[in-house]
């Protein structure tokens, strides 16, 4: 029997994140292929004494131990990594699935060893946390699929087997019922240029010194800029309804803070990853500009489903020398790419080419 687990994070915010969808999507496509459910629910976790952090990791183990307690010699369980419910005490409850015969495998969402480490407010304890619970599990995988060749060869340099990791090459996502013809908004040519996602300056510096041309439109959390001619916040909406409400030419994908390259933490990241944004774009028909040295940027050049820049100051001499015609192979390469997102297909196929 093949298993996969599927947690539900607390998220007092949930109905305006998007950061529940992919792990969400991912479980629908992992039923709907003929898998079983193993489902666990996270709690709000608070301050706490060092012992008392202990404990908690502790009982967390437990919890683990005890949902795998049915999986037995033959199965195969998948595992959506990091897991929510969290604890340094992970890799022995893989360890013991293994010692049972059970295949364990991996599908990334996030690298904290590459993104959270990184911040200058990672104490050292946490740094010390984050290696031992993604190294050793990693390591310890089965199998593995990373989000990309970048992401791939990063883990590969780390030591880890390359025969076990698999690219997913971009995240699939979910729109049911998708009605793109009735949909109130759409890909247009000469619309604003969309940016969707987490708007906190410490992560979305850059959305707070846009260029003067194009127009933009914003979507999401926690935005305190003022509104100018060429930039217009849009508010938040829930990750099922914003696609109905994208109505722009190109969907951005940048992170960090600075408009001339993506830097920082959240900016360098992008160089791994696959940022879900851009999966939220395509899956709508919306062509996307990414930065050129983002590890999805390659997937944009092969499909031609959008451009690359450096900087977004590239962005308004990029589109005003930009035809309609050529405007519109983009979108149409992006809708292509878009029905495959919307049906689990990059997900699908990854795990059945095993």
């Amino acid at each position: 029997m093949d298993y996969f687990i599927s947690e539900r994070q607390f998220d007092k915010n949930a109905k305006l994140s998007a950061g529940g969808k992919a792990r969400d999507d991912i479980s629908r496509i992992l039923s709907h292929m003929g898998m079983k459910a193993i489902r666990l629910s996270d709690f709000e976790r608070g301050p706490k004494s060092l012992a008392a952090k202990l404990a908690e990791h502790i009982r967390i183990a437990g919890m683990w131990h005890r949902a795998f307690a049915h999986v037995k010699r033959g199965d195969v369980l998948y595992v959506q990594f990091p897991p929510i419910l969290h604890t340094v005490f992970y890799v022995g409850c893989i360890s013991s699935l293994q010692k049972k015969g059970v295949k364990v495998i991996l599908i990334i969402h996030d690298l904290e060893i590459l993104r959270w480490k990184k911040r200058k407010d990672a104490t050292v304890a946490k740094r010390l946390r984050f290696d031992i619970e993604e190294k050793s599990v990693l390591f310890r995988a089965d199998g593995i699929i990373a989000h990309n060749e970048m992401m791939k060869g990063l883990l590969a340099n780390l030591g880890i087997d390359g025969r076990k990791i698999r690219s997913l090459r971009i995240f699939d996502y979910l729109i049911p019922p998708f009605r793109g013809k009735t949909a109130r908004h759409g890909a247009r040519y000469g619309g604003p240029v969309l940016i969707a996602g987490s708007l906190a300056r410490h992560k979305a510096g850059y959305a707070y010194s846009l260029p003067g041309e194009p127009d933009f439109a914003l979507f999401g959390t926690n935005y305190d800029g003022k509104e100018q001619d060429n930039i217009r916040y849009m508010g938040a909406v829930s990750p099922d309804e914003l696609p109905y409400l994208l109505d722009g030419s190109f969907g951005l994908v940048w992170d960090g803070d600075s408009c001339e390259t993506c830097s920082g933490v959240y900016g360098e990241y992008l160089a791994y990853n696959n940022p879900h944004k851009a999966s939220l774009y395509l899956a709508s028909g919306i062509p996307i500009i990414i930065w050129d040295g983002a590890a999805l940027a390659q997937f944009v050049r092969k499909e031609n489903c959008g451009i690359t820049v450096s900087s977004l100051t590239e962005i308004g001499p990029a589109l005003a020398c930009m035809s309609e015609p050529e405007y519109a192979a983009l979108r149409e390469n992006a809708a292509r790419i878009g029905r495959k997102l919307r049906r689990g297909t990059m997900t699908e196929s990854c795990i059945r080419s095993s």
